[in-house]
């Protein structure tokens, strides 16, 4: 229906797919099944003795004689990604009983059916059979409740949209067939002469990040409109020290994009009559404009221009020329280029007078890589600048913690520091719809999930969505407790994201640093690092001097944790010690290792660490090191006569070979001559302060 309706040329029924807010599926099956069609034919056969009708193109579809299922399944994923709808699966928790039909005393659809496979369709069962699963006894009914609060979520994210003057979904808001857009603000009595170039900023995908972030609860985000700098920042209270710049900071899956998505949504609420509100979402893993520079211009000034007169007839002279200019050339190539828009666009945020615009940029570190530091350049002077001429422009940006760029004067939130109130509030909500009411003991899963957390709230989803599943399955309190011992495997998805492409010697750098990061079995303090990272470099160094004169020489502390954190993609963190264990950590901790350090104070107790236990599960137990090393992802699978068979010879143990490199990079180092009056020099040196504070 979804399909027929896209490619459809009557516009009532177009309106089908630019409606649709979300999806549902209550056991639906996606993919076919031999053993479902084996057991199909054998309903039919027994149903038809009593001279029922059957539909043989059903069961036909249940198994796999036809590709219907597989087909109906990559287009409804393409009109997914396409119109950013939501989509919420449930599976069947139980089999039918009592029917004696071989298969069907299992689930009818079972699960690996019923699920289209997308992290993004938070699986959830329910406890019944297929035939019962969507019938309820009444609104107690945990079936109802889950159901129900998964509809009850998707209204309010309607009606929260609606007020605030917009629409849901980017599909429905900007198609260049939509006659006005509630999204753009297009004024009233608007010419065609305004409106045909404005489509021309226009781009598939334009927000599809944007309406695709959703709220887990209403108290997720409630924490940062009453931080003292977000205050600061929307209120436009002391602009001249910060130049109206804000910086959002995290770790992956803290809720950066929530928080952003929220921010948005609430200032477009609360907008005055003169207060313009435009955000831009990058997407890494989206088309070229959804991560560009050029892509940022578009919807930004898509969002813009329409309330600002003066400068949408600049533009649409603009479009003019450079219409003209195509057709002379007979150029059918791209309409925009950067270098066209970009001015354009500095103008109108800097020059505007009298009113105040407020601009979104989530997700910074996932535009092209050569243009994230411009980027934020660009967002440091254009607010400096507006706001030593008088306008009135305020400007927030959201990121990882890597790459690191340094701006000036720009204050910085963090935000896994101060959102574990979020998600536990979250936890709370998910428990109480499922488990709390049946088990008094839910608070003891909370607090040991707040604990794990690390503040990574992505994290948190993925882990309690395995909880409440197994709960659902059977599984006992003690089951639960044994489960979150557990990293889930769907964040491979987001750590492989981060190494995208790298050049060879990048990735063979990034292969040891998260080898000695991961693998050694006790905490290693920022001073070693220094002499660690020098020598997983290639070609190995030779000796101290020769380290010392290279461009990579760490000078100080700070120079060498943004190395780290540049070398790791921001997986890998440096910190203090937890108290919990600072008496241990002269036993922890090599006191010899760390002649190099200039800054004694704090290299001295400073760890260095992945960001969270999912990274290093992610290379102890995932793919973290194949993805770096492509020689090690060796399929140990070879077919024999139809017999599939382990051939102990391809097998690569990425562990193995990883404390290898280790071993090796130690007797490298111990090699190094200066080494023994290098120490002795320090000792020497640690017992004179020693003697000077007595």
């Amino acid at each position: 229906m979804l399909a027929n309706s896209d490619v459809s040329q009557d516009g009532k029924l177009h309106n089908v797919i630019l409606s649709t807010a979300a999806v549902a599926f209550l056991g639906t099956p996606h993919r076919g099944s031999p053993d479902l069609a084996a057991v199909g034919e054998w309903a039919r056969s027994l149903v038809s003795a009593f001279r029922a009708e059957t539909n043989s193109a059903i069961l036909d579809a249940l198994g796999l004689k036809t590709t219907d299922l597989e087909r109906a399944q990559e287009s409804f994923s393409r009109l997914w990604q396409q119109h950013g709808f939501s989509v919420k699966t449930f599976q069947e928790g139980l089999g039918l009983t009592g029917i004696k039909l071989g298969f069907l005393g299992n689930k009818v659809v079972p699960d690996f059916s019923s699920s289209l496979g997308d992290s993004r369709e938070n699986a959830e069962t329910l406890q019944a059979n297929h035939m019962d699963m969507c019938r309820f006894v009444g609104p107690q009914d945990q079936n109802c409740r889950k159901v129900v609060g998964e509809l009850k979520s998707i209204y309010a994210v309607v009606l929260r949209s609606s007020q605030s003057g917009n629409r849901a979904w980017p599909s429905r808001m900007q198609r260049p067939s939509t006659s006005r857009s509630a999204f753009l603000n297009v004024p009233d009595g608007a010419s065609v002469d305004e409106r045909i170039p404005l489509r021309s900023l226009w781009f598939p995908g334009i927000h599809t990040r944007l309406r695709a972030i959703v709220k887990p609860t209403e108290e997720t985000c409630s924490w940062l409109f009453n931080h003292g700098l977000y205050q600061n920042w929307i209120n436009d209270v002391n602009q001249k020290a910060s130049g109206a710049l804000l910086w959002l900071k995290g770790k992956p899956g803290v809720g950066k994009s929530t928080l952003m998505a929220e921010a948005f949504s609430r200032a477009l609420g609360n907008r005055g009559a003169h207060d313009q509100v435009a955000a831009f979402f990058f997407r890494a893993d989206g088309e070229a404009s959804e991560h560009s520079t050029l892509g940022l211009c578009q919807s930004l000034l898509y969002q813009l221009l329409p309330r600002n007169p003066e400068f949408l007839q600049r533009f649409v002279n603009l479009w003019t020329d450079r219409e003209l200019e195509r057709i002379t050339a007979g150029d059918e190539g791209s309409l925009w280029e950067e270098g066209d828009l970009l001015p354009l666009l500095r103008s109108l945020i800097t020059l505007s007078s009298g009113k105040r615009i407020l601009i979104f940029v989530d997700a910074l570190d996932e535009c092209d890589e050569k243009e994230i530091r411009p980027q934020a350049f660009f967002w440091r002077d254009v607010t400096r600048y507006a706001n030593d001429h008088g306008a009135r422009l305020s400007v927030v940006i959201s990121s990882r913690h890597f790459p690191a760029v340094t701006v000036q004067d720009c204050p910085e939130i963090i935000v896994e520091d101060y959102n574990n109130s979020a998600i536990a509030a979250y936890v709370k909500h998910k428990f109480q719809l499922g488990i709390a009411a049946a088990e008094p003991r839910w608070k003891v899963l909370r607090d040991e999930l707040l604990k794990k957390s690390g503040g990574v709230f992505l994290w948190v989803v993925l882990v309690l969505d395995t909880l409440l599943k197994k709960w659902d399955e059977g599984a006992n309190f003690q089951s639960l407790l044994g489960e979150l011992r557990l990293i889930p495997a769907a964040l491979e998805n987001l750590f492989s994201q981060l190494f995208r492409s790298p050049s060879p010697n990048d990735a063979s750098l990034t292969l040891r640093l998260f080898q000695w990061a991961v693998l050694s079995t006790k905490p290693l303090r920022l001073r070693e690092w220094h002499h660690i990272l020098a020598f997983i470099r290639q070609p190995a160094t030779e000796s101290l001097a020769d380290w010392q004169s290279c461009p990579n020489f760490t000078e100080n502390d700070g120079q060498l944790e943004r190395q780290i954190r540049s070398i790791s993609r921001g997986l890998v963190e440096v910190k203090k010690p937890a108290a919990v264990w600072q008496d241990d950590i002269s036993d922890s901790m090599s006191y010899r290792a760390g002649a190099g350090s200039l800054d004694d104070d704090e290299g001295e107790t400073r760890i260095v660490q992945v960001i969270h236990e999912s990274v290093r599960q992610f290379f102890l137990h995932g793919h973290g090191f194949e993805v770096l090393d492509p020689s090690l992802r060796v399929d140990p699978i070879v077919e024999g006569h139809g017999i599939e068979v382990r051939n102990a010879s391809l097998w690569v143990d990425p562990i193995g070979k990883g404390h290898l490199s280790i071993m090796l990079t130690c007797l490298d180092y111990i090699d190094i001559t200066e080494l023994n009056a290098l120490v002795i020099r320090r000792l020497v040196r640690k017992a004179s302060k020693r003697r000077r504070r007595r």
